[in-house]
């Protein structure tokens, strides 16, 4: 099975930048080859004389598409390491024509015009500072421009529009082949060369290409779901943005590590603690209760505790909770709170042992804490595989350094 840094909830860690640096650096290489360093060359698609774009594009179009089409319906890739962005048909229409009109203009897209400026083309450069500008405006004017932001927002519960993932991607295997063969042609019309019209390259190429999106269709079962993911019904009743955000404005979507710790030690068996952490962090501590649930999995996984009392989420932060909340909300879950502070505020304000307190305490609050370190302290709240002897588990140097 392949994990991705996502599906992890690694994508903040110093393995993921190193990776996102290898991957920058194949891609910028990959576009200058290709000839993207210059404006010139992109601007010809517009002209029909150089339809580089056009093959380039449909090219790495159709190696993600296949790819992951296969990878999810052979199982090696489960369909939660995957980040399905949600469709906004009116912004992403409109979007897409302000895009189009910016690179017919100026020649760049900003891809492209990182590779351009490392190459010392000055108008890369002059596009990357308007880019900048723009999304600067963009943030300022949200306010106004926030009705066209949401136009069309759709709830998506499947690829492709709940097109079967074989057979959109063998239809799209077709589109390529037939936008590869329109572009040669178009390049010979115009500019009396299409190297590779009459080449056997091309015609081994396309083959290649729908043979491989023809063996979609030996998984009739993974393949039309393979993509599935339960998107937010944005127009359930029970959800509101209003109620969400004055709840997180009175803080009514938090609850305090004494008052959590309370109720564990009490054995309140109507609180669901959820551990959002991954794996590893969760089995060298974690709070006694807690269950571990990864962020990809909060939605499936805790379906089941829909008309529990409370399900209180937490990490080291406070940031992944505030996301497995907010998509929890939406799907009509309103039990949901964030331990405040994540789990290094339960150490500091539960667990840290007297001495190492500021101020005095009250005897009611020293007996209350030791109550507390007896009880997630003691060898039942050791994870069976975990490593390192029992002294290792429970300290505030337990907790990892990510803020989330």
């Amino acid at each position: 099975m392949i994990e991705t840094f996502y599906g992890r909830n690694a994508l903040d860690t110093p393995v993921a930048f190193f990776a996102a640096l290898l991957m920058g650096a194949a891609f910028g290489f990959a576009l200058e080859r290709a000839g993207f360093g210059s404006s010139r060359r992109l601007a010809g698609v517009f002209y029909f004389k150089d339809m580089s774009v056009v093959k380039v594009m449909f090219s790495a179009m159709l190696t993600a598409i296949l790819g992951l089409a296969l990878l999810t319906a052979m199982g090696w890739i489960p369909a939660g390491n995957l980040n399905l962005m949600e469709t906004v048909y009116g912004a992403h229409a409109v979007g897409g024509l302000l895009f189009g009109l910016g690179f017919v203009m100026s020649g760049w897209c900003p891809g492209t015009a990182a590779v351009g400026l490392a190459s010392g083309k000055w108008d890369a450069l002059v596009f990357l500072v308007a880019t900048m500008l723009g999304a600067i405006a963009f943030n300022e004017l949200y306010e106004w421009i926030k009705p066209l932001y949401n136009w069309g927002l759709q709830s998506e519960p499947q690829f492709a529009f709940g097109i079967p993932t074989h057979l959109f991607a063998f239809g799209f295997a077709l589109v390529g082949v037939v936008a590869f063969y329109f572009s040669e042609w178009i390049e010979k019309q115009v500019g009396g060369e299409g190297p590779y019209l009459q080449s056997g390259f091309l015609k081994a190429y396309s083959v290649a290409v729908v043979a491989i999106a023809a063996t979609l269709f030996v998984f009739p079962g993974d393949s039309d779901t393979s993509y599935t993911v339960a998107r937010p019904v944005l127009s359930d009743a029970r959800f509101s943005s209003d109620t969400v955000l004055s709840a997180v404005a009175s803080g009514a979507d938090h609850i305090e590590p004494e008052v959590l710790a309370d109720q564990l030690v009490k054995g309140d068996s109507d609180v669901v603690l959820v551990d959002i952490r991954n794996e590893l962090e969760f089995k060298r501590f974690h709070i006694r209760g807690a269950i571990h649930v990864p962020l990809v999995d909060v939605i499936a996984r805790l379906e089941s505790y829909r008309d529990a009392r409370e399900i209180v989420l937490y990490s080291n932060g406070m940031t992944h909770p505030a996301q497995a909340r907010d998509q929890l909300a939406m799907r009509g879950f309103t039990n949901v709170y964030m331990l405040t502070d994540g789990l290094q505020g339960f150490l500091d304000r539960c667990l840290r042992p007297v001495s190492l307190f500021n101020e005095p305490l009250a005897p009611e609050r020293v007996h209350q804490i030791a109550t507390w370190r007896s009880y997630f302290l003691s060898d039942t709240n050791r994870p069976p595989d975990a490593v390192g002897p029992p002294d290792a588990v429970g300290p505030p140097d337990a907790v990892g350094p990510s803020s989330r």
